[in-house]
């Protein structure tokens, strides 16, 4: 059995979970949230020091999750705990769950992952990101991460004339914030940055963005060319009216993102990247649950197909094998590629 640790409302699993049927591969789509009132856990030590595993989904099945072949952490929800109203309960039972579901993927030892938990979460990192792209041989943007205001404006004093952006580490479809260009109006508002620490960077000028996801080794690329709107220099604000084509990388580019991805210990990720008009490569960040369907829709790239076969054992497509496809326009909503 696989098993998708996501959720229905999630496109990007429920099309791996097609294509996994599509080849007769049994497997189990776990929604955390169906915890604790519609789903049960259990770990049974009874027969043996190692543990059965059972998830008795909300129809009466029974999963055995100790036989999982192979998992893919895509987006992990937590336990629906909306009916522990008092708040001390709550946090202890929050924490129970934690403990318990943390203690869980740990105990699944038989399993490929897609990604391992605990990598996952170290890798996603954006400061170490940064470090580790360097030492493999990318070019990074010039980076001050920051709660003091006094660092800020040093920063974006030293880099003047060079414009600066900044950006969040992380965002949420409740929440999201685009990567923005600083603004004379925004030196003003830099004493803020005591509240929760900022990303700087130096602006770096595109001839157009990439997106490269990467499945075991196989790099699919894809170049996205848009005209930023005024005061819009983040790509997923535009996409809908962008040309995206498949690429193939430079041999070098693609020997360091390999090595970016080992390094991390990943076997999926989505690399943001940019290619200047001078024709140089800058490494932004990878996701480590990125989206790719607006990719794969737009391109014709077979990644979902390519997450399927990992996680169902089946060799790898070669990236270098991946044909060009022809761009195709459409629109789409930002927050569908919102992080």
């Amino acid at each position: 059995m696989i098993v998708v640790i996501s959720h229905p409302d999630d496109a990007h699993a429920m099309r791996v979970v097609r294509c996994l049927e599509e080849r007769g591969e049994p497997v189990l789509l776990l929604d955390l949230a169906q915890l604790p009132r519609r789903a049960t856990l259990t770990v049974d030590y009874r027969h043996g020091p190692r543990p059965r595993i059972r998830y008795r989904s909300d129809d009466g099945q029974v999963h055995r999750l100790d036989q999982a072949s192979a998992v893919w952490w895509r987006r992990p929800q937590a336990p629906d705990l909306s009916d522990v109203s008092d708040p001390q309960t709550h946090l202890f039972t929050a924490n129970e769950w934690n403990e318990g579901l943390n203690g869980l993927w740990q105990l699944m030892l038989d399993a490929r992952w897609m990604n391992d938990p605990n990598r996952d979460d170290a890798a996603s990192r954006k400061a170490r990101q940064l470090r580790v792209a360097a030492e493999v041989g990318l070019r990074t943007p010039r980076t001050l991460i920051t709660s003091d205001p006094d660092e800020a404006r040093s920063f974006i004093s030293e880099l003047a004339p060079l414009d600066v952006i900044y950006k969040t580490f992380s965002c949420t479809h409740a929440i999201w914030r685009e990567t923005r260009l600083l603004q004379p109006a925004d030196h003003a508002q830099l004493d803020t940055v005591r509240v929760a620490p900022v990303i700087f960077q130096e602006y770096v000028r595109a001839q157009a963005d990439l997106r490269v996801t990467a499945v075991d080794g196989a790099l699919f690329a894809a170049s996205i060319a848009w005209t930023p709107r005024a005061g819009s220099i983040d790509f997923r604000r535009n996409v809908g009216e962008a040309t995206i084509t498949a690429e193939v990388l430079p041999a070098d580019m693609q020997a360091r993102l390999m090595a970016l991805m080992e390094r991390l210990g990943l076997t999926y990720g989505a690399i943001d990247l940019r290619r200047t008009p001078e024709g140089e490569y800058y490494f932004f960040e990878v996701n480590t649950a990125g989206e790719f369907l607006f990719i794969e829709d737009r391109t014709g790239l077979p990644i979902a197909s390519a997450i399927a076969d990992w996680l169902a054992g089946r060799p790898a497509i070669r990236s270098d094998a991946v044909p060009r496809a022809s761009a195709r326009t459409f629109a789409m909503s930002a927050d569908t590629i919102a992080s």
